[in-house]
């Protein structure tokens, strides 16, 4: 497969360079990056495994997909009844990275995507390797870290979706 001018586009996009050039995407740090998760049910849902990832740092096609494969949810069984799931899937999608609602670094993240890949991880997205391009592969075994997804370890208020680096805390181990 050859690099073709849409790979350029969508990687350059994805870095948050456009015809002004290099785009604040680290400048822009003072406000929150994601509007927190809002709704009720997905809160508390998603809160009882795990910390509660705002909509906007997948495309809608990923949290449809997510939605969809409940039953192997990184290796549990998170299924939801129908109507519960239905109603998360929608406020998911509603606020996804690609939505109507989308800010700067949402469009950002969405753009980095190709048009058919749906990732289930945002640690899997161009945006994300690019803000986290200085972050050493030590740092990530550190036992108070342990994954790339527990953002919560350094990223002070990600539950707020603020992710800004005049919050961030290295924990020492």
């Amino acid at each position: 497969m050859g690099i073709t001018f849409n790979n350029i586009l969508i990687l350059l996009l994805a870095l948050g360079v456009t015809a002004y050039g290099l785009n604040a995407s680290r400048a822009d740090d003072d406000v929150a990056s994601f509007p927190p998760v809002d709704h009720k049910l997905t809160h508390d849902e998603c809160s009882a495994c795990h910390m509660v990832y705002p909509a906007g740092l997948l495309p809608a096609r990923s949290w449809s997909r997510m939605m969809r494969e409940l039953d192997n949810h990184f290796g549990d069984d998170a299924s939801l009844a129908p109507q519960q799931a239905a109603e998360i899937k929608r406020y998911l999608v509603d606020n996804a990275a690609d939505g109507r609602m989308a800010n700067t670094r949402m469009r950002r993240i969405a753009a980095g995507i190709q048009p058919n890949d749906a990732p289930l991880r945002f640690t899997e997205t161009a945006y994300f390797h690019y803000v986290h391009d200085e972050v050493p592969n030590s740092m990530w075994k550190r036992s108070k870290i342990a994954s790339k997804a527990n953002c919560i370890a350094c990223h002070t208020r990600a539950e707020t979706g603020s992710f800004s680096e005049k919050e961030i805390r290295i924990p020492k181990e």
